[in-house]
């Protein structure tokens, strides 16, 4: 009976215990709770619903983040960000049929932002007149931030520079067959710009399909997943060479010392992107603003010194220069259907 008394006195006196810790706890969390709410009000004050801007973009966050950053400090404007690929963000942007809450799409190949340019409203940049019009949206569905050149690699340990592919030609020598590193131009918008080059450059010589059954021919059935897979290929020996992106190899060269770049003797076929204003953006005039502020002098100096890209402005287009093979985009675009059903097609034979 004893023993029975002591543990009932102890569970009424823990329970007593837990009580009051229950009381001290919540009257704690009132008091953090009312603090925060106190803290998120001085926040909504700060941040006031004209100073905001919601941006789309597919760049990685190497890009867009120093850019953003500088853009905030600068203009007091606070800038909310969703990322995403290319296709899953103007996907998103259609589905939600002009009640996005988005403000401006940051990123995605020029050409896909005009396949979805009924999203995106006419914008003419005050800086217009400085910006080159090789890939300018006919309609000003876009502003192009950036380009970005195709190149081939190679792996030196296992092709002589002697031997060394040197022409887009070469993506159809049987020379190269099964030694050939390259992304599914399904999923890699840059794979994609890639085999449309290819096509461009064989034009006079071969029909689309001829060109892309000699070359998934030259591939074996075999295709990367991304352009830094293509790398790895390559720098692993597993592929003697590859097609990617300039930026992309050049950002990872000091890790993949077995790997030589070289620019196409047709000439390099750039990649451009772009910036596009959605229609019923909530906040236009920032996102007017923050266009206006990538393609300014200073991002664009941005590009070449740190972000491995090349500018759109006429007066810094001329640094690293080299021979650029320009993209048909419209082919591109309306025929894209039709090229991808083919290679998928052949790449299943």
């Amino acid at each position: 009976m004893a023993i029975k008394n002591a543990v009932g006195n102890h569970r009424i006196r823990l329970m007593l215990e837990l009580i009051v810790s229950g009381v001290l706890f919540s009257t704690l969390l009132m008091i953090f709770l009312t603090a925060c709410r106190q803290n998120q009000g001085i926040e909504i004050e700060r941040i006031d619903e004209a100073n905001k801007l919601t941006i789309y973009t597919s760049h990685k966050e190497e890009v867009y983040r120093p850019i953003i950053r500088e853009f905030e400090e600068r203009t007091g404007i606070w800038v909310e960000v969703k990322t995403g690929g290319t296709n899953e963000l103007l996907e998103s942007i259609a589905k939600e049929q002009g009640r996005s809450e988005a403000d401006l799409m940051f990123g995605g190949g020029v050409d896909s932002l005009e396949a979805y340019g009924d999203y995106f409203q006419s914008y003419v940049s005050k800086q217009q007149e400085a910006l080159e019009s090789t890939y300018a949206s006919p309609d000003h569905k876009y502003v192009v931030f950036s380009k970005i050149p195709m190149v081939m690699i190679y792996n030196r340990k296992l092709v002589d520079p002697s031997e060394s592919p040197m022409s887009w030609k070469a993506l159809l020598s049987e020379a190269w067959q099964g030694e050939i590193a390259f992304a599914n131009p399904e999923r890699s918008g840059s794979a994609y710009t890639a085999l449309v080059t290819l096509i461009q450059v064989m034009a006079r010589d071969m029909p689309m399909e001829e060109v892309i059954c000699r070359f998934t021919d030259n591939l074996e059935g075999q295709q990367c997943d991304s352009s830094g897979s293509v790398i790895q290929e390559v720098q692993n020996g597993n592929k003697c060479m590859g097609v990617v992106l300039e930026e992309t190899i050049k950002k990872q060269l000091k890790n993949c010392p077995d790997i030589e770049m070289v620019y196409p003797e047709e000439g390099m076929s750039m990649l451009p992107d772009g910036c596009a204003i959605l229609k019923h953006a909530p906040h236009p005039k920032n996102a007017a603003c923050f266009m206006e502020f990538v393609i300014g002098e200073e991002v664009q100096r941005l590009l070449g010194d740190q972000l491995c890209r090349r500018s759109v402005r006429k007066d810094l287009a001329g640094a690293g220069a080299t021979y650029e093979l320009i993209y048909d985009m419209a082919y591109a675009q309306k025929n894209r259907t039709q090229i991808l059903k083919k290679w998928r097609e052949h790449m299943q034979e």
